[in-house]
This record gives C-alpha cells, sequence and structure tokens, in this order.
C-alpha cells in the first residue's frame, strides 16, 4: 500500500489512537492520518518506522558510553541520575526521574520513557540503560529487562562496567529482528511487569 505523505521506501506501521495529535510524533513528515471508519473512536495514524537500531555506533561500550557522560535531558536541561537512550530514535531521556514526569492518560502521573514510548514507538519502544548497558521493552504499560547488546571476552553480560564489553552481533540481529516484526509478545524467556512509573 502506498501511503501518500510518507517517504516511498518507507515502512508503514499504523495505530489507532485516542488524544494524540500530528504534534505528538517525534517527525511529523513521517506520519499521515487516515480517515477513520465511521463509528470507530479516535484518530487513525500511519508513520514511517526504521528496521534497524540506528543508535548503536560503538563497537566498545565503554567508548559509546563516554559519548553520553555530559548529555543533558532535552526536556529538564539535567544530568540524569538513570540516563537512557532510546534506541528508535535517538533521544536522551531522564528514567525514573520525577523532573520529566506529566499526566497522561487517566490523568496519572507518567515519566519521560513512558511518554516517549507512545510518540517514539507507537506504546512500544526499546530503551538502553546506559549506566549498566541493559535494553529495556515498554510496551503499552507494561516493561521487560530484554538484556544487554555488549558481552565481555567471555560472552557474558557485565552490569558493573568493570571490564571491556564488545557489540553482539547476534544479540544485535536477534533484537532489531524484534523490533521489526514487533514479536516482544511471544518471547517467553521476557519477564513483564506492570509499569508503576518509568
Amino acid at each position: 500500500v502506498t501511503l501518500r505523505g510518507l517517504p516511498s521506501a518507507a515502512t508503514a506501521k499504523c495505530m489507532l489512537t485516542v488524544g494524540v495529535a500530528m504534534t505528538d510524533f517525534g517527525n511529523p513528515r513521517e506520519v499521515v492520518e487516515l480517515s477513520t471508519p465511521a463509528g470507530w473512536p479516535g484518530r487513525l495514524f500511519c508513520a514511517a518506522y526504521r528496521l534497524t537500531l540506528p543508535v548503536i555506533t560503538g563497537r566498545v561500550y565503554q567508548k559509546f558510553y563516554t559519548q553520553f557522560v555530559h548529555a543533558r535531558c532535552t526536556v529538564c536541561n539535567t544530568a540524569p541520575s538513570i540516563p537512557t537512550l532510546c534506541l528508535l530514535c535517538g533521544t536522551f531521556l531522564c528514567c525514573n526521574s520525577e523532573c520529566c514526569r506529566r499526566r497522561g492518560e487517566g490523568h496519572q502521573l507518567v515519566g519521560e520513557v513512558t511518554q516517549h514510548a507512545q510518540t517514539c514507538g507507537f506504546g512500544t519502544c526499546v530503551f538502553l540503560q546506559l549506566s549498566n548497558s541493559l535494553v529495556h521493552i515498554v510496551a503499552d504499560g507494561y516493561i521487560a529487562c530484554w538484556g544487554s547488546l555488549y558481552l565481555d571476552g567471555h560472552g557474558e553480560e557485565e552490569y558493573n562496567l568493570a571490564r571491556p564489553l564488545h557489540i553482539s552481533e547476534a544479540r544485535l540481529q536477534q533484537l532489531t529482528q524484534s523490533v521489526r516484526e514487533v514479536t516482544f509478545d511471544f518471547e517467553s524467556r521476557l519477564k513483564w511487569k506492570k509499569v508503576i512509573f518509568v
């Protein structure tokens, strides 16, 4: 299906939303609003999305990490205590922080990571917690720890960053495929928990 307004080579992902506007998307030029069928509540959007994880550039984690040592959140302009990076678009975020919270649907307080997941990934997004190299998946109000893309010389995860960590091409490919095919719900190893405040 060709959607007028999206880049010609784009892969599109559609969603039915309530209370979302075009300006809520990270790049409104890659989003089109479709007419909603009669009787459907909300608005129907289709957006281009990437089939790779563009943010992963470093082969050695410690070198990749140092790019963000002095980075500041674009919302509150502070250095987050738990710095987090969206692996889909590269946005630097505050995780579990009061400074960037706001009221979401149902008037409950939501953190910046949850807010970002709603607009960047239609409720499903992939984040790298920079302080320990762990990847987390946020999906429709739930969160799961996926593991690390970076392994030590023995092929093991190392959360204290005490040993040099190198990208695992196999894990990067596995995560990219899960993002592309939206198959996180079918990965039995993931332990999902209700998002309280992220």
